[in-house]
Protein backbone atom coordinates (compact mmCIF):
# COMPACT_ATOMS: atom_id res chain seq x y z
CA UNK A 1 0.00 0.00 0.00
CA UNK A 2 1.28 3.47 -0.90
CA UNK A 3 2.62 5.40 2.11
CA UNK A 4 1.06 8.87 2.26
CA UNK A 5 4.09 10.04 4.21
CA UNK A 6 6.03 10.02 0.93
CA UNK A 7 3.67 12.55 -0.64
CA UNK A 8 5.73 15.64 0.38
CA UNK A 9 8.75 14.14 -1.35
CA UNK A 10 6.68 13.40 -4.45
CA UNK A 11 5.41 16.98 -4.47
CA UNK A 12 8.98 18.26 -4.18
CA UNK A 13 10.23 16.16 -7.11
CA UNK A 14 7.32 17.21 -9.33
CA UNK A 15 7.82 20.86 -8.40
CA UNK A 16 11.52 20.76 -9.24
CA UNK A 17 10.88 19.08 -12.59
CA UNK A 18 8.24 21.63 -13.54
CA UNK A 19 10.22 24.61 -12.31
CA UNK A 20 13.50 23.49 -13.82
CA UNK A 21 11.87 22.61 -17.12
CA UNK A 22 10.07 25.95 -17.40
CA UNK A 23 12.35 28.44 -15.70
CA UNK A 24 15.67 26.75 -15.11
CA UNK A 25 17.00 26.77 -18.65
CA UNK A 26 20.43 28.37 -18.68
CA UNK A 27 20.69 31.24 -21.18
CA UNK A 28 23.87 31.14 -23.28
CA UNK A 29 25.61 33.13 -26.02
CA UNK A 30 28.63 32.76 -28.28
CA UNK A 31 31.83 34.80 -28.01
CA UNK A 32 34.33 34.77 -30.89
CA UNK A 33 37.92 35.91 -30.38
CA UNK A 34 40.48 36.29 -33.19
CA UNK A 35 43.87 34.77 -32.25
CA UNK A 36 46.73 35.81 -34.53
CA UNK A 37 49.49 33.36 -35.44
CA UNK A 38 52.88 33.66 -33.76
CA UNK A 39 54.90 32.19 -36.62
CA UNK A 40 55.31 33.12 -40.28
CA UNK A 41 55.20 29.87 -42.27
CA UNK A 42 57.13 31.46 -45.17
CA UNK A 43 56.48 29.49 -48.37
CA UNK A 44 55.17 26.37 -46.64
CA UNK A 45 51.98 25.27 -48.38
CA UNK A 46 51.92 21.71 -47.03
CA UNK A 47 52.83 20.59 -43.50
CA UNK A 48 53.60 17.04 -42.39
CA UNK A 49 53.17 15.89 -38.80
CA UNK A 50 55.95 13.46 -37.94
CA UNK A 51 57.14 11.81 -34.74
CA UNK A 52 56.71 13.18 -31.21
CA UNK A 53 59.11 11.24 -29.01
CA UNK A 54 57.71 9.90 -25.74
CA UNK A 55 54.67 8.03 -24.49
CA UNK A 56 51.26 8.86 -25.95
CA UNK A 57 52.83 10.42 -29.06
CA UNK A 58 50.01 8.99 -31.19
CA UNK A 59 47.50 10.94 -29.11
CA UNK A 60 49.21 14.27 -29.65
CA UNK A 61 49.71 13.68 -33.39
CA UNK A 62 46.08 12.66 -33.87
CA UNK A 63 44.81 15.65 -31.87
CA UNK A 64 47.13 18.02 -33.75
CA UNK A 65 46.06 16.69 -37.15
CA UNK A 66 42.35 17.02 -36.31
CA UNK A 67 42.77 20.56 -34.97
CA UNK A 68 44.62 21.75 -38.09
CA UNK A 69 41.93 20.23 -40.29
CA UNK A 70 39.26 22.00 -38.23
CA UNK A 71 41.00 25.35 -38.65
CA UNK A 72 41.45 24.83 -42.39
CA UNK A 73 37.77 23.94 -42.78
CA UNK A 74 36.36 26.70 -40.60
CA UNK A 75 38.46 29.70 -41.62
CA UNK A 76 38.15 30.38 -45.35
CA UNK A 77 40.09 33.64 -45.01
CA UNK A 78 43.34 31.76 -44.51
CA UNK A 79 45.54 30.50 -47.32
CA UNK A 80 44.98 26.78 -47.45
CA UNK A 81 47.81 24.61 -46.12
CA UNK A 82 47.65 20.88 -46.72
CA UNK A 83 48.35 18.80 -43.61
CA UNK A 84 49.70 15.23 -43.65
CA UNK A 85 49.94 12.82 -40.73
CA UNK A 86 52.97 10.64 -41.48
CA UNK A 87 52.80 6.90 -40.88
CA UNK A 88 55.00 5.61 -38.05
CA UNK A 89 56.91 3.37 -40.46
CA UNK A 90 58.54 6.46 -41.99
CA UNK A 91 59.99 7.72 -38.71
CA UNK A 92 63.41 6.11 -39.21
CA UNK A 93 64.16 8.78 -41.81
CA UNK A 94 64.46 11.34 -39.01
CA UNK A 95 66.83 11.25 -36.09
CA UNK A 96 66.35 13.00 -32.74
CA UNK A 97 67.93 16.21 -34.04
CA UNK A 98 65.53 16.35 -37.01
CA UNK A 99 68.31 15.82 -39.53
CA UNK A 100 67.03 14.78 -42.93
CA UNK A 101 68.04 11.84 -45.01
CA UNK A 102 68.88 12.92 -48.58
CA UNK A 103 66.91 9.98 -49.94
CA UNK A 104 63.89 10.59 -47.72
CA UNK A 105 60.76 9.45 -49.50
CA UNK A 106 57.08 9.56 -48.62
CA UNK A 107 56.91 13.09 -47.25
CA UNK A 108 55.75 15.28 -50.08
CA UNK A 109 55.52 18.44 -47.98
CA UNK A 110 57.17 21.83 -47.71
CA UNK A 111 57.57 21.61 -43.93
CA UNK A 112 57.27 19.29 -40.95
CA UNK A 113 56.25 19.65 -37.33
CA UNK A 114 57.80 17.36 -34.75
CA UNK A 115 58.78 17.27 -31.10
CA UNK A 116 58.66 15.49 -27.77
CA UNK A 117 55.83 14.76 -25.38
CA UNK A 118 55.83 13.98 -21.65
CA UNK A 119 52.59 12.95 -19.95
CA UNK A 120 51.80 11.80 -16.41
CA UNK A 121 48.50 10.89 -14.78
CA UNK A 122 47.65 9.45 -11.37
CA UNK A 123 44.66 8.95 -9.07
CA UNK A 124 44.95 9.55 -5.33
CA UNK A 125 42.31 7.61 -3.38
CA UNK A 126 41.25 8.79 0.07
CA UNK A 127 38.24 9.51 2.29
CA UNK A 128 36.97 12.63 3.99
CA UNK A 129 34.44 13.42 6.71
CA UNK A 130 31.25 14.94 5.29
CA UNK A 131 28.25 16.37 7.10
CA UNK A 132 25.04 15.07 5.55
CA UNK A 133 21.35 15.30 6.36
CA UNK A 134 19.33 12.11 6.48
CA UNK A 135 15.83 11.09 7.42
CA UNK A 136 15.16 9.44 10.77
CA UNK A 137 12.01 7.56 9.74
CA UNK A 138 10.02 9.64 12.22
CA UNK A 139 7.52 12.33 11.25
CA UNK A 140 6.06 15.46 12.75
CA UNK A 141 3.46 18.03 11.82
CA UNK A 142 4.89 20.74 9.58
CA UNK A 143 4.58 22.35 6.17
CA UNK A 144 5.47 20.96 2.76
CA UNK A 145 7.13 22.86 -0.11
CA UNK A 146 3.77 24.42 -0.97
CA UNK A 147 3.32 25.81 2.53
CA UNK A 148 0.54 23.34 3.31
CA UNK A 149 0.13 21.56 6.63
CA UNK A 150 1.53 18.03 6.33
CA UNK A 151 3.59 15.39 8.03
CA UNK A 152 7.29 15.97 7.37
CA UNK A 153 10.14 13.63 8.11
CA UNK A 154 12.45 14.62 10.94
CA UNK A 155 16.01 15.13 9.68
CA UNK A 156 19.29 14.70 11.51
CA UNK A 157 22.89 15.64 10.72
CA UNK A 158 25.50 12.90 10.71
CA UNK A 159 29.24 12.75 9.94
CA UNK A 160 30.09 10.17 7.28
CA UNK A 161 33.40 8.97 5.85
CA UNK A 162 33.02 9.35 2.10
CA UNK A 163 35.58 8.06 -0.45
CA UNK A 164 36.96 10.34 -3.14
CA UNK A 165 39.50 10.30 -5.96
CA UNK A 166 41.81 13.22 -6.73
CA UNK A 167 42.93 12.92 -10.34
CA UNK A 168 46.09 14.77 -11.37
CA UNK A 169 47.55 14.88 -14.86
CA UNK A 170 50.19 16.90 -16.67
CA UNK A 171 51.24 17.14 -20.32
CA UNK A 172 54.27 18.98 -21.74
CA UNK A 173 54.89 19.15 -25.48
CA UNK A 174 58.05 20.63 -27.04
CA UNK A 175 57.69 21.12 -30.78
CA UNK A 176 59.50 22.59 -33.78
CA UNK A 177 58.52 23.52 -37.32
CA UNK A 178 61.14 22.92 -40.00
CA UNK A 179 61.12 24.25 -43.54
CA UNK A 180 62.12 21.28 -45.71
CA UNK A 181 63.06 23.55 -48.60
CA UNK A 182 65.62 25.55 -46.63
CA UNK A 183 66.38 22.85 -44.01
CA UNK A 184 65.89 25.51 -41.34
CA UNK A 185 64.03 25.38 -38.05
CA UNK A 186 61.65 28.34 -38.26
CA UNK A 187 59.78 27.99 -34.95
CA UNK A 188 60.30 26.27 -31.59
CA UNK A 189 58.06 26.41 -28.54
CA UNK A 190 56.64 24.50 -25.59
CA UNK A 191 53.07 24.13 -24.36
CA UNK A 192 51.74 22.42 -21.25
CA UNK A 193 48.39 21.57 -19.70
CA UNK A 194 47.50 20.43 -16.19
CA UNK A 195 44.44 18.68 -14.82
CA UNK A 196 43.37 18.40 -11.20
CA UNK A 197 39.83 17.35 -10.34
CA UNK A 198 38.24 15.81 -7.28
CA UNK A 199 35.51 13.19 -7.68
CA UNK A 200 33.37 11.96 -4.83
CA UNK A 201 33.69 13.06 -1.21
CA UNK A 202 31.57 16.12 -0.43
CA UNK A 203 30.68 16.38 -4.14
CA UNK A 204 28.40 13.38 -3.71
CA UNK A 205 26.02 15.49 -1.61
CA UNK A 206 26.16 18.93 -3.24
CA UNK A 207 24.06 18.41 -6.36
CA UNK A 208 23.80 15.98 -9.23
CA UNK A 209 25.76 18.44 -11.39
CA UNK A 210 28.93 18.08 -9.30
CA UNK A 211 31.84 15.64 -9.75
CA UNK A 212 30.46 12.47 -8.22
CA UNK A 213 32.37 9.20 -8.28
CA UNK A 214 30.06 7.91 -11.00
CA UNK A 215 31.28 10.73 -13.25
CA UNK A 216 34.97 9.81 -12.93
CA UNK A 217 36.20 9.38 -16.54
CA UNK A 218 38.78 6.85 -17.62
CA UNK A 219 42.39 7.99 -17.46
CA UNK A 220 42.62 7.65 -21.22
CA UNK A 221 39.66 10.00 -21.65
CA UNK A 222 41.28 12.58 -19.39
CA UNK A 223 44.51 12.39 -21.39
CA UNK A 224 42.62 12.75 -24.67
CA UNK A 225 40.94 15.91 -23.36
CA UNK A 226 44.31 17.34 -22.30
CA UNK A 227 45.92 16.52 -25.63
CA UNK A 228 43.01 18.20 -27.37
CA UNK A 229 43.72 21.37 -25.37
CA UNK A 230 47.45 21.13 -26.12
CA UNK A 231 46.75 20.70 -29.83
CA UNK A 232 44.44 23.74 -29.79
CA UNK A 233 47.20 25.87 -28.28
CA UNK A 234 49.81 24.66 -30.77
CA UNK A 235 47.53 25.29 -33.74
CA UNK A 236 46.68 28.75 -32.37
CA UNK A 237 50.40 29.57 -32.52
CA UNK A 238 50.74 28.40 -36.12
CA UNK A 239 47.51 29.71 -37.67
CA UNK A 240 45.31 32.74 -37.24
CA UNK A 241 42.24 31.20 -35.67
CA UNK A 242 38.75 32.17 -34.65
CA UNK A 243 38.10 30.82 -31.16
CA UNK A 244 34.39 30.56 -30.42
CA UNK A 245 33.23 29.86 -26.89
CA UNK A 246 29.73 29.30 -25.59
CA UNK A 247 29.26 31.18 -22.31
CA UNK A 248 26.25 31.35 -20.04
CA UNK A 249 24.58 34.43 -18.67
CA UNK A 250 23.94 34.92 -14.95
CA UNK A 251 20.32 35.77 -14.11
CA UNK A 252 21.09 36.55 -10.48
CA UNK A 253 19.91 33.29 -8.90
CA UNK A 254 22.10 31.78 -6.21
CA UNK A 255 24.65 29.17 -7.25
CA UNK A 256 22.54 26.24 -6.01
CA UNK A 257 19.30 27.29 -7.74
CA UNK A 258 20.09 25.67 -11.13
CA UNK A 259 19.06 28.84 -13.00
CA UNK A 260 15.72 29.23 -11.22
CA UNK A 261 14.67 32.58 -9.77
CA UNK A 262 17.00 35.49 -10.27
CA UNK A 263 16.73 39.24 -10.68
CA UNK A 264 13.87 40.44 -12.91
CA UNK A 265 15.78 43.38 -14.42
CA UNK A 266 18.92 41.30 -14.96
CA UNK A 267 16.83 38.71 -16.83
CA UNK A 268 15.27 41.48 -18.91
CA UNK A 269 18.78 42.51 -20.02
CA UNK A 270 19.60 38.89 -20.88
CA UNK A 271 16.48 38.69 -23.05
CA UNK A 272 17.57 41.81 -24.95
CA UNK A 273 21.07 40.43 -25.49
CA UNK A 274 19.68 37.09 -26.73
CA UNK A 275 17.60 39.07 -29.26
CA UNK A 276 20.71 40.90 -30.48
CA UNK A 277 19.90 44.12 -28.62
CA UNK A 278 23.20 44.25 -26.73
CA UNK A 279 23.26 48.02 -26.23
CA UNK A 280 19.84 47.89 -24.60
CA UNK A 281 20.97 44.98 -22.42
CA UNK A 282 24.05 46.95 -21.33
CA UNK A 283 21.89 49.92 -20.33
CA UNK A 284 19.58 47.69 -18.30
CA UNK A 285 22.46 46.05 -16.42
CA UNK A 286 24.03 49.45 -15.74
CA UNK A 287 20.66 50.61 -14.40
CA UNK A 288 20.60 47.60 -12.06
CA UNK A 289 24.00 48.64 -10.69
CA UNK A 290 22.75 52.18 -10.08
CA UNK A 291 20.31 50.79 -7.50
CA UNK A 292 22.23 47.66 -6.49
CA UNK A 293 25.96 48.45 -6.85
CA UNK A 294 27.01 45.00 -5.60
CA UNK A 295 24.93 42.95 -8.04
CA UNK A 296 27.45 40.37 -9.28
CA UNK A 297 25.17 39.10 -12.07
CA UNK A 298 24.92 42.56 -13.65
CA UNK A 299 28.71 42.98 -13.53
CA UNK A 300 29.23 39.52 -15.02
CA UNK A 301 26.76 40.01 -17.88
CA UNK A 302 28.34 43.39 -18.66
CA UNK A 303 31.66 41.56 -18.87
CA UNK A 304 30.19 39.20 -21.47
CA UNK A 305 28.90 42.17 -23.49
CA UNK A 306 32.31 43.86 -23.61
CA UNK A 307 34.20 40.61 -24.15
CA UNK A 308 31.98 39.88 -27.13
CA UNK A 309 33.25 43.05 -28.87
CA UNK A 310 36.72 41.53 -28.64
CA UNK A 311 39.17 44.42 -29.09
CA UNK A 312 41.86 45.16 -26.49
CA UNK A 313 40.13 48.16 -24.86
CA UNK A 314 36.82 46.33 -24.44
CA UNK A 315 38.56 43.22 -23.13
CA UNK A 316 40.12 45.42 -20.44
CA UNK A 317 36.65 46.72 -19.54
CA UNK A 318 35.35 43.15 -19.46
CA UNK A 319 38.18 42.22 -17.09
CA UNK A 320 37.12 44.99 -14.70
CA UNK A 321 33.51 43.79 -14.82
CA UNK A 322 34.51 40.18 -14.12
CA UNK A 323 36.70 41.27 -11.20
CA UNK A 324 33.67 43.01 -9.68
CA UNK A 325 31.55 39.91 -10.27
CA UNK A 326 34.13 37.74 -8.48
CA UNK A 327 34.31 40.25 -5.62
CA UNK A 328 30.56 40.35 -5.01
CA UNK A 329 29.56 36.88 -6.22
CA UNK A 330 30.49 33.30 -5.45
CA UNK A 331 29.94 31.48 -8.74
CA UNK A 332 32.53 29.46 -10.61
CA UNK A 333 31.49 31.00 -13.96
CA UNK A 334 32.61 34.43 -12.69
CA UNK A 335 36.13 33.20 -11.96
CA UNK A 336 36.28 31.20 -15.19
CA UNK A 337 35.35 34.32 -17.15
CA UNK A 338 38.07 36.35 -15.42
CA UNK A 339 40.73 33.76 -16.30
CA UNK A 340 39.42 33.57 -19.87
CA UNK A 341 39.55 37.31 -20.52
CA UNK A 342 43.00 37.59 -18.91
CA UNK A 343 44.28 35.00 -21.37
CA UNK A 344 42.64 36.86 -24.27
CA UNK A 345 44.30 40.12 -23.21
CA UNK A 346 47.74 38.50 -22.95
CA UNK A 347 47.35 37.15 -26.51
CA UNK A 348 47.51 40.72 -27.82
CA UNK A 349 51.13 41.00 -26.64
CA UNK A 350 52.47 37.66 -27.85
Amino acid sequence: MYNSRNMPLVYLVIALIVLYGCFGCVQKTRITVIKHAEVYLQDIRSLAIIKFDGMHEEMVRKALYNKIIDVQNSNNKLDYIRVINIDQNSFEHFDDDINFSPDFEGVHADGVISGRVAATIKDVHDTEKVKIREGTGEYKEGKNVFGQEAEVEIQRTIIKEVPYVMRQANIIVDFSIINLKTKQRIFTDKVSEEYKEKYGGENEYRSYLENSMSQLPSQNQTLEELFDKVASRIVAKIFTTEITRVVEFDNGSNKYAMGMGGNKKVKEGIKCAKNGEWEKGIEIWKDVLNTKPENSAAFYNLGIAYEKIGDWENLKIAQKMYKKAVKYGDKEIHLDALYRVKAAISDFFQ
